[in-house]
């Protein structure tokens, strides 16, 4: 089972303006701790996987200390920072949209209910 939207967020480029972006926010009651986005642009797709629990504190205030890092921006705005060796890349998004999908995964699995079940990850990696 999965909870899954499909949005635009504002690539945030160095000199401030912006470029609208398509984006996938995807949870799987699988995996109940992560939450993937999907971000195509220019015929690629870039990847990338973080916490709930991160996205969830973020709504609110500054979360992630890593690669991923959420804060509000104003009232209705958030700003996520995706960091790489070689890149920082910013984007600014509706927290209306965030706070919708993390209730539809929280519908599907609440929080404190999450489970890691280490055999099948382990089956599936040593395959």
């Amino acid at each position: 089972m999965r909870v899954a939207s499909r949005t635009v967020f504002d690539f945030v480029r160095l000199n401030g303006s912006t470029a609208p972006v398509e984006t996938e926010l995807i949870y799987q009651a699988d995996d109940p701790f992560a939450v993937t986005m999907r971000f195509h642009a220019g015929g690629s797709v870039a990847t990338w996987i973080m916490g709930r629990d991160l996205l969830a504190e973020g709504m609110g205030m500054p979360s992630g200390d890593g690669d991923v890092r959420l804060r509000p921006h104003s009232g209705r705005t958030l700003v996520l920072e995706l960091i790489s060796d070689r890149h920082v890349t910013v984007f600014r998004f509706s927290a209306n949209t965030l706070r919708k999908f993390l209730a539809a995964s929280y519908r599907l699995v609440p929080a404190g209910t999450e489970r890691f079940d280490a055999d099948a990850f382990l089956s599936t990696v040593l395959r």
